[in-house]
């Protein structure tokens, strides 16, 4: 249970480390992990190394077992090293394996896990198809269409009329498939902007919001370009002032931003996390995982605060 919360709170969205686990006896599961070029670890590795220490440290879990990895660096994005490392971890024995995050990556390990009948553990975000061939895999990802009904059901408690949603690909318009069908069932308006591929200047967009009196916004896309448009909130010349729910930003992202600079903008931000931190079990967790990232070295300022794992797609 411990391994399965904490790998859920991971932020999959680096470059990718291959990781195996040899469990003494039989069993030999293996992982490959997205890691940025010649940046720190990332927290899925860190996630995956507490969680193997987790389980050793617990010996009622895995009894006469001990837990070992080790790691393997490929290239960002590169689904033919992906392949070849999925195979080098085949041959093996492996049990299953688990990751990379990347679409292109991801999809080259799930065809060869289908083809070997080897499990296939996913962390991220995927969209189910009704001939969906992918039989060998379990995805820690959140439900989409859950997710997307706590959206409308935030939408209504705030009694809203009208709505924009401001996306980054395509995907966010399934992700939030259950908001965007309600205007045909409840009394609400709905505009649907898209955010410029080939910039992260946001200004233009809100200039925009602003006069078309768009006060009420849901943003789908990644937490680094949500904080680089609540930072032009503050310091652009534009000054929109709403009320923003953050949709695909990482859950736990929001909590962990330093909201100290927009205390006085006039802007209203809501987030979602999967987390109950009053309960005991998962608090404890939390503050052993805070630990181990204080061991870390520190990730690349992106106006979020470190140590908080996080779920992306």
């Amino acid at each position: 249970m411990n391994f399965i919360l904490i790998i859920s709170m991971s932020n999959f969205s680096y470059s990718a480390k291959s990781v195996y686990i040899h469990l003494l006896g039989s069993w030999v599961n293996s992982g490959i992990f997205e890691y940025v070029e010649s940046g720190p670890m990332g927290a899925e590795e860190l996630a995956f190394r507490f969680a193997v220490n987790t389980i050793n440290r617990n010996r009622t879990l895995l009894p006469n077992t001990t837990l070992t990895y080790d790691t393997q660096k490929i290239n960002l994005y590169d689904s033919f090293e992906a392949s070849k490392k999925a195979c080098d971890q085949l041959s093996l024995g492996v049990a299953a394996i688990f990751g990379p995050s990347h679409s292109s990556s991801a999809n080259a390990v799930q065809s060869i896990c289908n083809a070997l009948g080897v499990p296939h553990i996913q962390t991220r975000w995927k969209h189910q198809v009704s001939d969906n061939k992918d039989s060998f895999y379990v995805s820690l990802y959140p439900d989409f269409s859950s997710l997307s009904r706590a959206i409308l059901d935030l939408v209504q408690f705030f009694k809203w009329k009208t709505v924009t949603v401001v996306y980054d690909d395509s995907t966010g318009l399934i992700r939030l498939q259950e908001l965007i069908k309600a205007p045909s069932r409840y009394n609400l308006r709905l505009k649907i902007r898209q955010l410029p591929a080939d910039t992260k200047d946001a200004k233009p967009l809100l200039k925009e919001m602003k006069r078309g009196k768009e006060f009420h916004v849901i943003f789908d896309c990644s937490h680094e370009m949500a904080a680089g448009i609540l930072k032009q909130v503050i310091t652009g010349l534009i000054k929109w002032q709403g009320s923003i729910i953050f949709n695909k930003l990482n859950f736990g992202d929001l909590f962990a931003l330093d909201v100290e600079p927009y205390r006085y903008s006039g802007v209203n931000m809501t987030g979602f996390r999967i987390l109950n931190t009053e309960n005991s079990q998962v608090s404890s967790i939390i503050e052993k995982w805070s630990m181990e990232r204080l061991q870390a070295p520190p990730k690349p300022d992106s106006g979020l605060l470190d140590g908080f794992m996080t779920t992306d797609n």
